[in-house]
């Protein structure tokens, strides 16, 4: 029985020395870290062990690798600190005096209820002090939430260890078998020590990784739409009158999107149809595209293919291109290919019919035309707001989507009584 008990007092040596040297940081603040280890699972398997001689001495064992450590890397020991190790033990043990009968209700669940509630008070209690005397903020919230997370570890942890613990001496009669099934319990606990404390950092780790490469793909994505944006633009330099057009049509169709209630995810893919709407039209000859008055109908003819030209393009782009999800991509491409198709089946390149459209095609098709109206042309100037808004109502149903036509008249408050009709 002497015997027994050395190796009980060997066993709980190691679990102490392991406990402090196996610890993981977390950042309680910018300038304060918690350091999370296991002398709380020690001390609490000691108590169930061999009851307060059994804790007093881990807790001996553990203050002496403390102070020694300290001493040889010549930190300076804080009074706060052995202040938040008394707290624990204050709080501790009258839990455990408390709860420890529930494993007379259920031998495993009670003594895992019991220990959980002791840990989790302790740990409470923990952070409560840090907060109080180190003058922690209580805004930063992940840093308490790791710290229980450990609770819940270290509860069925302990469990185990007891419960094997206890039936140690009825599986093993030998005392040597019985020494052997005690260091492999042992080596159990100091291998939870590591595990624990790896498989928090590990997932930090994975956590940090997805949140650098959210923000990466972010950037890139930002990147990925200037250079979209300056192809657009770069188009308007070969026509002085049609500066702005592009950016002022993705603000229209933008806005009638909102007005309409269209998902936002897609009115963002709308925004971006608008910059790029007319960018077929950099696969169109200057001497049409520039033309200083009306256009012949063979010019007309070749003015027409920009739409189609601009879907190839984009498609070619975007075939290989990650950052933009598919169903982003067919919005953009689909306001490229069809802004100048009507209800009525009179538009082109295909001649599609009002519910054949999409509806974000309709939109842009709605905010080119009102811009197209209201700036000066090589061949025109500007008209007024009102005279535009008349010209889209008189079209609506039949060259413009009704719906579009009603949201951006409401949007440009433009009163329907000083329109010519």
């Amino acid at each position: 029985m002497v015997l027994w008990n050395i190796t009980t007092l060997v066993a709980f040596g190691f679990i102490n020395f392991f406990s402090y040297s196996i610890y993981y940081f977390m950042n309680a603040s910018l300038k304060i870290k918690f350091r999370e280890d296991g002398h709380l699972f020690a001390w609490l398997a000691s108590l169930w062990v061999g009851g307060l001689p059994l804790l007093g001495y881990s807790i001996l064992i553990y203050l002496t690798v403390y102070i020694y450590s300290h001493e040889k890397k010549q930190q300076p020991l804080y009074f706060k600190n052995f202040l938040v190790f008394a707290l624990q033990v204050s709080v501790m043990i009258p839990v455990f005096i408390t709860t420890k009968k529930l494993v007379l209700v259920s031998p495993f669940i009670g003594l895992y209820v019991s220990i959980m509630l002791a840990l989790f008070a302790t740990q409470l209690v923990t952070i409560v002090s840090y907060h109080l005397l180190y003058s922690v903020s209580w805004k930063g919230k992940r840093w308490r939430q790791k710290a229980f997370e450990f609770v819940w570890m270290d509860a069925f942890s302990i469990s185990t260890f007891l419960f094997v613990n206890r039936l140690l001496p009825q599986l093993e009669n030998g005392f040597y078998w019985r020494l052997s099934s005690q260091a492999f319990l042992l080596i159990f606990v100091i291998l939870r020590f590591g595990m624990r404390s790896i498989g928090i950092s590990q997932r930090d780790k994975i956590v940090e990784t997805m949140n650098e490469s959210q923000e990466l793909n972010g950037k890139l994505s930002v990147a990925n739409n200037q250079v979209l944006t300056a192809f657009a633009l770069s188009l308007e330099k070969r026509d002085a009158y049609t500066a702005g057009h592009s950016e002022r049509v993705a603000m229209y169709a933008n806005k009638i999107a909102i007005e309409l209630g269209v998902d936002p995810k897609i009115q963002r893919s709308i925004y971006l149809g608008g910059l790029l709407h007319d960018i077929g039209k950099i696969g169109i000859p200057d001497v049409v595209l520039n033309k200083l008055g009306a256009l012949t109908e063979e010019e007309y003819s070749i003015m027409k293919r920009h739409p189609v030209i601009g879907e190839e393009l984009l498609r070619g782009i975007y075939h290989n291109y990650p950052l933009i999800k598919e169903d982003e991509k067919q919005v953009i491409i689909e306001i490229v290919l069809y802004h100048h198709e009507r209800p009525d089946g009179k538009g082109y390149p295909r001649g599609l019919y009002d519910d054949q459209i999409p509806i974000w095609s309709k939109i842009v098709g709605v905010a080119d035309a009102y811009d197209a109206m209201t700036t000066n042309r090589s061949y025109r100037p500007a008209m007024t707001t009102e005279r535009a808004a008349s010209i889209l109502i008189n079209g609506s149903g039949t060259q413009f989507w009704r719906r579009a036509v009603e949201a951006l008249v409401k949007i440009e408050g433009i009163e329907k009584k000083s329109m010519l009709v």
